[in-house]
Formats: structure tokens, sequence, C-alpha cells
């Protein structure tokens, strides 16, 4: 940004819209309602870094077409793309001919991506591979989203999980970033998510996928996915806005709202998350925590330095 405030600050130089390294994709209505003043400002304010706006849980299906189209168009208006989220999940239930209904109506309407989220139910390979060629052939940009279960009760070899890996290769993806479904204490049927000490039996082979196929995970996150060295969290590099606030004090983990940064920043103990002592964040290795501490680490340690300038120029 040219005319930023306070220039004679050093930040990191980003390539020009449309990036393909370093998106930003923010939320459109999840939690609360957004409408177009609100969007206008996020973006009038910082629209040169955000690349991406994706809707959830179909809230578009609940708005009136105008105003759906008033969004897209103002995220348009500062070269943002637009997603649907994964909501197609719910329209494939309706059968085939509502989910080519909703592909026409998505095209129709502005959004640029459709997401094909299996993350809830069971695809079958050749149906999931022929839905991403249809939104393909309706000239949209399809964002497959894959729900992958291992560990105890899960139901996804590695074996599995290398075919999907290679599958999505053939299909030309830019890029895909694995995380795990970890167990969180509080949950009841927390027998299909994994645990720490289950993690790195299947990311070892992810790491080892990574030599060969587009896997973003940056080197030094899939050597903590592995268990192979410790990283403590940074929930501050990956912060949530919506149109409560600043939701703090991560963008998993809901304590409260606040007006401003600064206030988030200040009524939060980031000691006590970055060291993993609440118990909502023990087996929590996702990436919004920790590939932002990879980031923060950079220049530190010599050898992972550059492990990290081949994993960028790659």
């Amino acid at each position: 940004m040219s005319d930023r405030a306070f220039p004679f600050l050093r930040t990191n130089a980003r390539e020009p819209k449309p990036r393909r390294r370093g998106i930003t994709e923010i939320r459109g209505p999840y939690y609360t309602p957004m409408g177009k003043r609100y969007l206008e400002d996020v973006l009038e304010t910082m629209g040169e870094y955000v690349d991406s706006l994706k809707f959830a849980g179909g809230s578009f299906s609940l708005m009136p077409r105008k105003a759906v189209k008033e969004l897209l168009d103002a995220a348009h208006k500062y070269n943002v793309v637009v997603s649907t989220g994964g909501f197609i999940e719910h329209v494939l239930t309706l059968g085939p001919e509502a989910v080519d209904a909703y592909i026409n109506e998505c095209k129709e309407i502005g959004f640029d991506i459709i997401e094909i989220s299996a993350g809830f139910i069971t695809i079958p390979t050749g149906d999931w591979l022929r839905l991403v060629e249809k939104v393909q052939k309706a000239g949209l940009k399809a964002k497959p989203e894959v729900g992958i279960q291992f560990g105890a009760g899960g139901a996804t070899t590695a074996e599995e999980l290398e075919e999907l890996i290679k599958m999505l290769a053939s299909l030309g993806v830019d890029g895909m970033l694995l995380t795990p479904g970890y167990h969180y204490q509080v949950l009841t049927n927390d027998d299909i998510y994994l645990k720490s000490d289950e993690m790195p039996f299947k990311f070892r082979r992810v790491r080892e996928l990574a030599d060969h196929y587009k896997i973003i995970n940056t080197p030094i996150s899939l050597d903590y996915l592995a268990g192979d060295r410790d990283l403590s969290c940074s929930p501050w590099t990956t912060v949530t806005r919506n149109p409560q606030g600043w939701k703090g004090p991560c963008y998993l983990i809901t304590n409260g709202h606040y007006k401003t940064f600064q206030q988030m920043h200040e009524a939060t103990d980031w000691e006590f998350y970055r060291t993993k002592q609440d118990f909502r964040c023990r087996d929590c290795k996702l990436h919004s925590g920790f590939e932002g501490t990879v980031a923060l680490d950079f220049g530190k340690n010599l050898k992972d330095s550059w492990r990290m300038v081949r994993y960028y120029v790659a």
C-alpha cells in the first residue's frame, strides 16, 4: 500500500492481486449478519490485504437476492473473489436437479468459487470428481474441502489419504492444506477426533507426500504435526473480526468480543494461550495458531530458515 500510514515501518512485501501466495480469506455472514455497508467499511480500509470472501452456513439462501448481489459486487469492486462456503453438502441431499440449479444460480448471481465440502457427508470419489468438473464447466472455480477421519474411530487410512491427494493433484488444484481435526475435551463424540499422540502416525506420511504434491503446509509445521519438534501457539497472528467485533482469544475459542483490536489485545493473557495452558488448547495443532509461529521464528535458526527459503521458492 503506497499511501499507508506509518510508511517508515517495514512490512512484508506481498504480490499484487490476484495472488497465488499469502492468500487472506475473510468470513462473510456467519455468526451474525453482514450487510454491504459493513463489508465496504472493511474493504475500504483493508481491502488491499483481502483476497477472498467466504460465506458460511448457506447464509446467502436466507437473504434477498438483491442483498447478496450487492455484497458480491462490493467484494469485486476491491478485487476480492467470493466463495459459497460448503453449503453444497446440504444441496446434495436435495437431488441432482437442485445441484444443477445451485451451480447455475451461483454463476448468475456472481459467485467466483463453489466450495465442495465432504466434511460431514461421504461422497464417492467418482461422484465427487464429476461434481468438480460440473462446477468448472460452469465457468466457476471449484474449491474442494475434504473431511478426513483417522485415529480412534476414524474411517480414513493413510493409503486412502494418499489416493485422495493424488486425485486432487490430477485436478490441478493450486494447493492442499492439511490440518488435524483435533480432540476437544468438552466433546461427547470425541472418538472420531485425533488426539495429539495419534497425529504423528498420519502426518509423517503427509510430510513425505509434501515432497511430491502441492501440500502447502510449511515444512516446519509438518515436523510439528509429525511429532519431531514442538512449537508454541501464536493465536494473535490469525485473529477474527466479525460484526460483533474482534473475537478473542483466537480463531477457534470465543471468550468474548471487543470493539477494537487493542482492547482484545490488552484483555488477553497471550502467554497463557501461547503455552497451551487452557484445557481447550491441549490437543490443538491447527494451522491458524502454529503457521504464524513458523513465520515469527524465521531467521532464528539458520537450518530452519534455509528450509523455509527453499519451500517458498519451490
